[in-house]
């Protein structure tokens, strides 16, 4: 096997595997900020990770498009299905692809376009790093989880207890559906036609293509020793090599090496070699107009018999954002739902919508009390997002992130209902936003002091009162910075110096 063949097996696979880690929990957070689409947004709408975003374009100036073939997750992916072609196809080979450069070009314009103005839906949708996510978030993990947990079940069936049984996410139908039925179009269009997503519809592909296209080391043909005998286009998964002429078209072209492991007589190198060719991109601006899609879901409920006296709560912003996204609209204009931080969450608080944030935002997530609630002292979400959709923020400055606000609806109070003790809000309220006035009998009753509270979810989680809540939380359009707890609120702080954190 070629050693630059070799090469990008040992380093995709690597990096492969690394990204599956980073999904699992562990921490390998840095191979995420080697994805081009994120660091690119991250450049133009944060001001950040120039630094990442000129090595990733250097490296495609002077190797070609390593980037697709090595640091891709997704083009690893499609690898994987590309393998079991080579293996267990009969025909084997891959045909010559025509380079739709116009539709790219304007597609990725488009793409664009929307995500300029504020619709990151579309660009999410066809964003490599983004559908990696989701179908390792949707499909991967859980079928690993699934097996760790089949694995440790029998082996403590004779007292064996190697393996810890790891607790999974709840099912989300929408999340899972959409990365099936995206697997599958993938799986289908590697297994027939190669790297064509990568090369028509990839946004990152349609870019690095065009520098990749001027780089410094190219696979060239060797002339002198090349008896154009088509071995090497067949084995192309890019479809990139004219079969006739034996000219590649370096826009298309993935550099995954097949094509110099493939020909046995030195017919192509990998060498410098700078080709001049004019770029022929549209002469002419992209067309100006407005996209619109519109998708109507119709959601059954089904009617459950309530309490006597029970209110239904309907929340006026039921949506609640993860610390450190600051506002809906940083959030929506960012978050390309690679489902990273779901991954991450430790309480799994935050889950996959579906369409609460509108269809322009599909699939972008959202923390669900009704599951769980959001640890006080955490951040990992903020340590994870890619483009900055949630900001990355200390343990310190999260504490005092208003995210939302409790609200209390005294009908449905065990308390004022069946004239028992409770209490359970004020107990887990990290910030003793929750506290218990006097009532009657010598009960307590929840009183929420709004100005201090943090909108974490641990209250509306616990409150054990059914089928609706007694506790509640509204969620912040735009996030907060709370007050400190002053001895008014009958809290001392314990270090005068140290102001910046609640002193429970």
């Amino acid at each position: 096997m070629n050693k630059l063949k070799l090469s990008r097996i040992i380093i995709s696979v690597f990096i492969f595997i690394l990204f599956i880690f980073v999904f699992l929990g562990l921490p390998f957070n840095f191979v995420v900020h080697l994805q081009f689409i994120p660091v690119f947004i991250n450049v133009f709408l944060n001001h950040k990770m120039i630094f990442l975003f000129l090595i990733l374009v250097t490296l495609t100036f002077v190797f070609g498009r390593v980037y697709c073939s090595m640091l891709c997750p997704f083009g690893t992916l499609q690898d994987i299905f590309i393998f079991f072609k080579y293996r267990f196809s009969k025909n084997k080979y891959f045909e010559r692809q025509k380079n739709h450069r116009y539709f790219r070009y304007f597609f990725t314009g488009l793409l664009f376009l929307f995500f300029f103005t504020g619709n990151i839906i579309f660009l999410s949708i066809f964003e490599p790093y983004s559908n990696f996510g989701r179908i390792t978030n949707g499909i991967i993990k859980p079928a690993l989880y699934f097996i760790n947990n089949l694995i440790s079940s029998v082996l403590q069936n004779f007292d064996v207890y190697l393996i810890k049984i790891v607790e999974t996410h709840n099912f989300y139908p929408g999340s899972f559906f959409y990365a099936v039925i995206i697997l599958i179009l993938i799986a289908g269009l590697s297994f027939f036609k190669g790297r064509f997503f990568c090369n028509t519809l990839c946004p990152a592909g349609v870019i690095l293509g065009i520098i990749s296209k001027f780089s410094v080391f190219k696979i060239n043909q060797n002339k002198d020793r090349c008896n154009l005998c088509g071995v090497c286009a067949k084995v192309c998964k890019a479809g990139c090599i004219d079969y006739e002429t034996g000219n590649i078209d370096y826009e298309m072209c993935v550099n995954c090496y097949n094509c110099l492991a493939a020909c046995k007589k030195e017919g192509l190198k990998y060498s410098i070699g700078f080709k001049s060719r004019k770029m022929d991109l549209p002469r002419r601006d992209f067309i100006n107009k407005t996209l619109s899609a519109i998708i109507t879901f119709t959601i059954a409920t089904a009617p459950f018999k309530l309490l006597a006296n029970s209110v239904i709560i309907k929340k006026k912003n039921p949506v609640i954002l993860p610390p450190g996204a600051k506002s809906i609209y940083n959030f929506n204009s960012k978050c390309i739902s690679c489902h990273l931080c779901v991954a991450a969450c430790p309480t799994k608080v935050l889950t996959p919508t579906t369409i609460e944030y509108g269809f322009k935002n599909f699939l972008q997530p959202k923390m669900d009390y009704s599951q769980s609630y959001c640890l006080y002292d955490c951040n990992k979400c903020s340590q994870v997002c890619p483009t900055g959709a949630i900001k990355s923020i200390s343990i310190i400055d999260k504490k005092r992130i208003q995210i939302g606000v409790a609200k209390f609806e005294m009908k449905n109070c065990i308390v004022y209902e069946k004239e028992t003790d409770c209490g359970m809000c004020n107990e887990y309220c990290p910030t003793k936003a929750v506290i218990l006035k006097p009532y009657k009998n010598g009960l307590g009753i929840p009183y929420i002091r709004e100005h201090i509270c943090i909108g974490c979810g641990a209250c509306e989680y616990v409150c054990p009162a059914k089928p609706n809540k007694a506790i509640y939380v509204e969620g912040r359009t735009n996030h907060e910075i709370i007050d400190f707890p002053r001895k008014r609120d009958g809290i001392q702080k314990r270090n005068r110096r140290h102001n910046n954190e609640f002193p429970f």
